[in-house]
């Protein structure tokens, strides 16, 4: 069996549950890590044994990893990833993409270019219950799928929360739907007052607890989106003040039936039989157990869900590596939510549908902040 030597970019919170899934991975083996926080550095060593270098380039020389696991803010993603591409180390990136879609197409463009992998870490995608829907949609067991609707589990502001499960929500919706052919968007405040350009924030300025994600407007936020599939659907980010997990996902509605999916790690699923489902119809509950439970049969706790899905990430970009085809999380699919989230800024702000590929492909709040339109 092959073994991938694997170092990691950014040693917070994210950096040490990518840690535990190294470790936790057979084929995996942890060699490095970089960090320019001395007390995250220090704490991070101490616990993985790994030694830890301040500048990343430095440390890809010295460390010499197959993959690397790119688990920064969003403005380190770009440098971070360019670095690895142009040493030929695959890439597992952290979400947002980046900031904008400049840096997203340099990226995906470098990886490309230097026939590297690159994949998101988009772990929804990793779950079984979104491929045994898949399974149930294409057996006909909800009819056509004509309609999505997704929401987001709240806590935060839309702004953002697009920045942050949004991305998620958006490549959950990307997954059943395919590419997006249009978004049409609107954002409010939670006055219920348009949002102008003069709302325009960055978003630690909205939340100093969130993290660096560039700018962001919005504070409820409603985007409709047409696929080119022919599926139509509805996104919406309500500013509830409570964040509630078991609220967070999408319904997938069909001629004959529809499907929920709910969580933004474990997966809880629904099914419903019929055309229509009047309010006192109930849902009837999907249990897999092959994701839901342990190997001694016991119940997965939020921690343990996640270093499932996240080792599941890391063995598929490793079979994407050995087969050379995209991760099924991929650095494009990563760009196309991006892209989905811009566009929702700008369909808003001139207020009509924006159509796909979006261009410019400057971020739409910077343009609008440098132009003072």
């Amino acid at each position: 069996m092959t073994q991938y030597r694997i170092a990691i970019i950014g040693l917070g919170a994210m950096g040490h549950h990518h840690a535990e899934a190294v470790n936790a991975h057979e084929s995996c083996e942890l060699v490095g890590g970089a960090e320019i926080d001395a007390d995250n550095a220090r704490s991070w060593s101490d616990r993985f044994g790994v030694s830890v270098h301040d500048d990343f380039e430095r440390m890809l020389d010295d460390a010499g990893p197959d993959i690397v696991i790119v688990s920064t803010q969003a403005p380190q993603h770009h440098a971070s990833v360019l670095g690895a591409a142009k040493r030929g180390i695959h890439v597992f990136c952290e979400k947002p993409i980046a900031l904008d879609l400049v840096q997203a197409d340099e990226m995906v463009a470098a990886c490309a270019s230097h026939d590297v992998r690159f994949a998101i870490n988009h772990i929804k995608r990793a779950s079984l219950y979104n491929h045994y829907a898949l399974e149930r949609i294409a057996g006909g067991d909800i009819g056509q799928l004509v309609r999505l609707r997704a929401g987001e589990k709240g806590g935060r502001l839309a702004g953002n929360a697009l920045m942050e499960m949004g991305t998620h929500l958006y490549d959950w919706t990307r997954l059943f739907g395919g590419d997006v052919d249009w978004v049409h968007a609107h954002l409010v405040q939670v006055d219920g007052r348009e949002s102008i350009a003069s709302d325009i924030k960055h978003t630690q300025e909205v939340n100093p607890r969130d993290r660096d994600a560039g700018l962001v407007l919005g504070e409820r936020a409603f985007a409709q989106v047409r696929y080119k599939s022919g599926v139509h659907g509805e996104i919406e980010f309500l500013a509830q003040g409570d964040a509630n997990d078991d609220d967070h996902g999408i319904d997938l509605i069909g001629t004959a039936g529809r499907i929920a999916l709910r969580g933004s790690v474990g997966t809880n699923m629904f099914i419903h039989q019929g055309a229509h489902h009047p309010p006192d119809e109930p849902w009837e509950r999907v249990r897999l157990d092959a994701e839901d439970q342990d190997e001694t049969g016991a119940p997965r706790d939020h921690g343990s869900m996640r270093l499932l899905l996240q080792c599941q990430m890391l063995s598929d970009l490793i079979e994407a590596i050995e087969a050379d085809r995209e991760p099924f999380a991929s650095g494009r699919d990563g760009r196309a939510c991006l892209e989905m989230i811009q566009a929702t800024w700008e369909s808003h702000l001139i207020g009509q549908r924006v159509s796909m590929p979006l261009s410019p492909r400057e971020h739409p709040l910077e343009r609008r902040r440098r132009d003072g339109t």
